[in-house]
C-alpha cells in the first residue's frame, strides 16, 4: 500500500513556558519529535512530511523528512493544507508530533486496514474521563461524528471513546475536502476533525492503550511520558538479567545497552551513548554518559563519567572520581578523589587518590599518556601534554610538567624541612604578640 505520513509539529508550545519547542524536549535523552519520526520510518512510508514553523525548519531533527511550513498557526486543518502539495501516495496518515509513546505497530495497524478512511480511538479509563479529548460518537456501532470536548454535552463527555488525532484518509479526499473546511467561529482556526462532516464512511480502530496516545503540552505531560519510558526501560533490562537494586531510582537513556549480570545500585543516572558489559557494577549515586564499559568493571560510588571515555575489562573507578574523554586499560584503577581528563592509560596502572590531569591551559585541551604498570602516587598533578612511560613510579605529591621515561622514579616536590622545637616556640611567641 502506498502511504504518506504527515506529522503536525507547528504548535507554539505556549503551555510549556519554555523557549525550547515542546517537540525538542527530551524523554530518556531523545527528542519528542524523534520518537514519532522513528516510529513512522519503521512503517516504510513513501514520504514523511513534517509540518512545522519557519524558525525551526532547519533543525537536525528533521534531517530525514520533508518539511512543510505553516507560517501562521491557524489550526490542524490549515497545517495539513500546508502539506497537500507534497502528498503523492494513495493514502495519507496524519498524526501529531507531540505523541512520543505511539508505536510503529499502532501505525501499521492503521495503515493496513482495508478501509479507505479510518481513525484510532482510545478508551479512556474512568480516572481520565475528565480529560478534554474529543469524543467519538458511534451510531449502531459505526462512526457518526467527532465532538470536540468544549462543544460536547454532558452525555457526550461521558463517552469513554476518545479521539487520538491519528487518521488514515484517502489522499484524493483529503485534497478535495481540506479547502472546504470553514473557520471555527469561536477560535478562528480550521479543525481537521471537521473533515469528517464530509467523510462519513470511517472505520474506528479502538485501542485500550491510553498511554500510547499521551500528548505533550505541559511540563507535567513531559514528566508523565518520562516516567512511562523509564519504567519500560527498567522492565526491559531486568527481564534481560540486569539487577536493579532500587529500580525506581535508576534512570536510563533511550540508547543504553547493558549486558546480563550487571548490577546497578540506587540513584544512578545513565545518559546517552552508554554500553555496559557483563559482570560490571555501577555503585550508588554515579552519573555516567557517553562511555563504553567493558566486562567486570566497577564504577563509583559517586563517580562522574563523560566525554567519550572507555574502560577495559577489570578496570575500576572509585568514589568521587571524575573521568572525561579518557581510556582506561585492563585492570587499571583510580579508586579515590581524582580527575582524569583527556588521558590514555595502559594496563595494570594505579592512579593514586587526589591525582589530577591538568588538561586545559586556558586556551586548548592537551593529552596525558600513561603507560602500563605505572604507579601514580597520591596527590599528583600531571600537567599535559605529558607522557609517563611503562613501569614508572610517580612520588606522592609531585607536580610534573616533563615526560617520565620507562622504569623511572619521578619526584617533583619541595624537600621536607623539619624545624626544631626552639624554632617552633619562637614562631608561636611572635604569633601571640601580633
Amino acid at each position: 500500500m502506498s502511504v504518506d505520513f504527515v506529522i503536525l509539529a507547528a504548535g507554539n508550545s505556549s503551555r510549556m513556558h519554555s523557549t525550547t519547542p515542546k517537540f525538542f524536549h527530551t524523554i530518556a535523552g531523545k527528542p519528542v519529535i524523534r520518537y514519532i519520526i522513528d516510529a513512522v520510518h519503521e512503517c516504510n512510508p513513501k514520504n514523511v512530511i513534517v509540518v512545522t514553523r519557519e524558525e525551526i525548519r532547519n533543525s537536525e531533527h528533521f534531517k530525514d523528512v520533508t518539511v512543510a511550513i505553516q507560517r501562521t498557526p491557524l489550526g490542524t486543518a490549515d497545517a495539513v493544507r500546508c502539506a497537500l502539495d507534497e502528498l503523492s501516495s494513495e493514502y495519507t496518515i496524519i498524526l501529531c508530533g507531540d505523541m512520543p509513546l505511539i508505536s510503529a505497530e499502532h501505525l501499521m495497524n492503521l495503515a493496513n486496514t482495508s478501509s479507505d478512511n479510518a481513525l484510532i480511538a482510545m478508551t479512556l479509563p474512568p480516572e481520565f474521563q475528565h480529560m478534554p479529548y474529543g469524543r467519538i460518537v458511534l451510531s449502531n456501532g459505526k462512526f457518526e461524528k467527532i465532538v470536540e470536548y468544549k462543544n460536547a454535552s454532558n452525555a457526550e463527555r461521558s463517552i469513554s471513546l476518545a479521539n487520538t488525532g491519528v487518521y488514515k484518509i484517502k489522499t484524493d479526499l483529503l485534497k478535495k475536502y481540506i479547502p472546504k473546511i470553514e473557520k471555527n467561529a469561536v477560535s478562528g482556526e480550521f479543525y481537521l476533525t471537521d473533515i469528517f462532516k464530509f467523510i462519513k464512511d470511517v472505520e474506528v480502530i479502538q485501542s485500550p492503550e491510553y498511554e500510547a496516545f499521551h500528548g505533550i503540552n505541559t511540563m507535567q505531560d513531559l514528566a508523565k511520558a518520562e516516567a512511562f519510558v523509564q519504567n519500560k526501560l527498567r522492565r526491559k533490562f531486568m527481564a534481560s538479567g540486569v539487577k536493579l537494586i532500587a529500580p525506581k531510582t535508576v534512570y536510563f537513556s533511550h540508547d543504553t545497552l547493558i549486558e546480563n549480570e550487571v548490577v546497578i545500585e540506587p540513584n544512578v543516572i545513565i545518559g546517552n551513548n552508554v554500553k555496559i558489559g557483563s559482570g560490571s557494577r555501577i555503585y550508588a549515586f554515579s552519573h555516567i554518559q557517553d562511555c563504553a564499559i567493558d566486562r567486570n568493571v566497577e564504577i563509583g560510588p559517586f563517580a562522574r563519567i563523560r566525554g567519550n571515555s572507555s574502560f577495559a575489562e577489570g578496570s575500576a573507578i572509585g568514589n568521587f572520581v571524575e573521568v572525561k574523554g579518557s581510556k582506561f586499560g585492563a585492570k587499571t584503577k583510580a579508586k579515590h578523589l581524582a580527575y582524569i581528563g583527556d588521558a590514555t592509560i595502559g594496563e595494570h596502572t594505579n592512579i593514586g587518590a587526589g591525582t589530577i590531569t591538568c588538561n586545559y591551559d586556558g586556551v586548548a585541551k592537551h593529552k596525558t599518556t600513561i603507560g602500563n604498570n605505572v604507579f601514580v602516587g597520591s596527590n599528583s598533578t600531571l600537567i599535559a601534554p605529558i607522557t609517563i612511560e611503562d613501569n614508572s613510579i610517580i612520588g606522592a605529591g609531585s607536580t610534573l610538567n616533563e615526560n617520565v621515561p620507562a622504569q623511572a622514579l619521578a619526584i617533583a616536590r619541595q624537600r621536607q624541612i623539619n624545624f626544631p622545637q626552639k624554632a617552633i616556640n619562637i614562631w608561636a611567641k611572635k604569633r601571640k604578640t601580633r
